[in-house]
């Protein structure tokens, strides 16, 4: 799996596989949350991959999913508190209905231009973009044994953000901009272990919907 939905999961579209009752499937994710919201090409807050549909099952049908290996590829990640720019920037809902004030174009495509907060720009018009930005952010760096993490100083999170698709290992057919391009550094030196995790595994919903929103909720999903 090395493909990805513009934001919206739709039963109708095509899938992958099918894998076998009992198969395997091997994904390159992409990073998750953050790259997403600053990107207003996508329809979701997220870019998960495409779906794989499951020989035997069926609508309604409930399956059971083991993880046998998670590998981390990336070398380092950014995080922190979110807060809208403004709101000519999108329509209603800053995750899932972005929009070029300028060009009052929906789902824009993007460049980056240079590095921080007001990097992400209309290809169209070269109007600063993005929706979201930090009202307090960190970037963190990680250990060659991918135990620990330690956020890093102004000056590492600005060379990182100069090669952010790099240090994120972004896979090829992603289209999201690396949020450590945006080089947040309010907190340094804090030490964290790294402990991987699978974010979100979920069936494709009746109805096309955005990926943050599959719960049928607003912004973040119902656990």
């Amino acid at each position: 799996m090395d493909q990805f939905t513009d934001g919206i999961l739709d039963h109708k579209k095509p899938m992958l596989g099918p894998v076998r009752d009992n198969g395997y499937i091997v994904a390159n994710t992409a990073p998750g949350c953050w790259g997403p919201m600053i990107t207003p090409e996508l329809k979701g807050g997220h870019e998960v991959t495409q779906p794989v549909a499951v020989e035997g099952a069926g609508v309604g049908d409930a399956i059971a999913i083991r993880i046998k290996d998670i590998t981390v590829t990336s070398l380092a990640t950014a995080s922190g508190n979110d807060r809208v720019v403004a709101e000519d920037r999108f329509l209603g809902d800053p995750y899932v209905a972005r929009r070029c004030p300028h060009c009052d174009m929906m789902y824009p495509k993007t460049s980056v231009k240079g590095i921080g907060p007001k990097a992400i720009r209309c290809t169209k018009c070269g109007e600063e973009i993005s929706p979201f930005t930090f009202t307090n952010g960190y970037t963190i760096v990680f250990d060659s044994n991918y135990s620990v993490g330690v956020t890093v100083d102004r000056k590492a999170a600005e060379k990182i953000a100069r090669q952010a698709s790099q240090y994120s290992s972004v896979p090829a057919n992603s289209v999201q901009h690396p949020i450590l391009t945006f080089a947040p550094h309010d907190l340094i030196g804090i030490v964290a272990r790294l402990r991987p995790f699978m974010g979100q595994l979920g069936t494709t919903p009746a109805i096309p919907l955005p990926d943050s929103h599959n719960a049928g909720d607003f912004g973040i999903l119902s656990y």
